[in-house]
């Protein structure tokens, strides 16, 4: 007994209100949980140890206790269970006190290949139970897991057992799921009348592995006809960690499609997750104001609306524009003798150009 003693008092934790007991009613089972609670506190510090203090003394630890329980074995037992769940067992040696015992079970684990307690999460309290094993259904494949046990009781804990040896589950992990919610978030007219989009979507929560980059295709129709054959496919990539890309230079009134698809790697072997798609067909926005009047010749040719003897003739227009909320476009031609102009009154008009409008 007096060497068990001198262990307990090299777990000497400081007081806290959560571990403040009284002595005199520290049996009862809420306290107990909150013992338990309290091995590990919210500052993310390991505290171990029986030590409790009554209120009028606290941050002044009193001398350890007997009935304070024993470590657990150091030792602890994996076993994957067929329906994905991880069995832990440990054993306990003799309980020295009668009061019931609570087993505070934490893990912590890394991604890959190797298991690294340098890049491991921090400790994290995943059950309580007065048993001897626990099930955990949340195991994930391609995580490297290490478990600790403390035993507590209501006169305290001696702190937690060494880290265990590694566990990673014997399942491949999953490729990453298709991205969620793939949308627009805004789009952009260039001086050119090209667009510029941005598309969005939301990160995976928990996957397998890390995603590690996005690939992201597009194509296009054009007034109905096919898709562009798939070799003239735009693709570009983009790093796992971001949930957006942009896409420019896309024409006006086009329709495309946008596919998204997560890509990760295990190892050398690549996941590709399922794609997503969306369908969307940028907007032809208004000329700016200041580009009203301001006209680009550009040469078509008009074929008469009636079969006539004369020879069709070379029209140019400009670009269209508004103006007092009107589509407005001016008509430019060359006059030829003996022929009939658009209009009687404007016959005498050479190289001048009729402005339309009411479109």
């Amino acid at each position: 007994m007096e060497e068990m003693e001198k262990e307990v008092e090299h777990y000497q934790i400081p007081c806290s209100n959560e571990l403040s007991v009284r002595w005199a009613d520290a049996h009862s089972q809420e306290k107990l949980i909150r013992i338990a609670a309290g091995v590990q506190g919210s500052d993310g510090i390991e505290h171990h140890g029986p030590a409790l203090a009554s209120p009028a003394d606290c941050f002044h630890c009193r001398a350890p206790v007997s009935g304070v329980p024993l470590k657990p074995r150091k030792e602890l037992r994996f076993t994957e269970l067929q329906s994905g769940q991880l069995e832990i067992k440990w054993s306990s040696k003799f309980n020295i006190s009668i009061e019931p015992v609570i087993y505070v079970v934490q893990r912590r684990w890394n991604y890959g290949i190797h298991p690294s307690e340098d890049d491991a999460t921090q400790w994290q309290t995943v059950a309580q139970t007065t048993d001897e094993r626990v099930q955990l259904t949340d195991v994930r494949p391609s995580r490297w897991y290490q478990f600790r046990v403390a035993a507590v009781n209501v006169h305290g804990t001696r702190g937690f057992t060494a880290p265990s040896k590694h566990f990673r589950s014997s399942k491949d992990p999953s490729a990453p799921p298709a991205p969620a919610n793939l949308r627009l978030a805004n789009s952009t007219v260039n001086s050119d009348n090209t667009v510029t989009v941005a598309v969005v979507w939301d990160l995976p929560e928990e996957p397998d592995i890390p995603v590690h980059h996005y690939k992201v295709f597009w194509s296009w129709t054009v007034s109905g006809k096919s898709l562009v054959p798939t070799k003239k496919k735009r693709r570009k990539t983009t790093d796992g960690s971001q949930n957006s890309v942009l896409l420019d230079r896309l024409q006006p009134d086009y329709g495309y499609t946008v596919e998204l698809q997560a890509i990760a790697y295990w190892g050398q072997t690549r996941l590709k997750g399922a794609k997503a798609s969306l369908h969307f067909t940028p907007v032809h926005a208004t000329s700016r104001k200041e580009q009203l009047g301001k006209t680009r010749k550009s040469t078509m040719h008009m074929q008469p609306p009636f079969q006539r003897r004369r020879p069709a003739r070379l029209l140019e227009i400009g670009t269209p524009f508004y103006q007092d909320n009107q589509l407005q476009v001016k008509v430019y031609w060359k006059k030829t003798e003996g022929a009939q102009t658009l209009s009687d009154d404007l016959s005498s008009a050479s190289s001048s150009p009729v402005t339309s409008g009411g479109y």
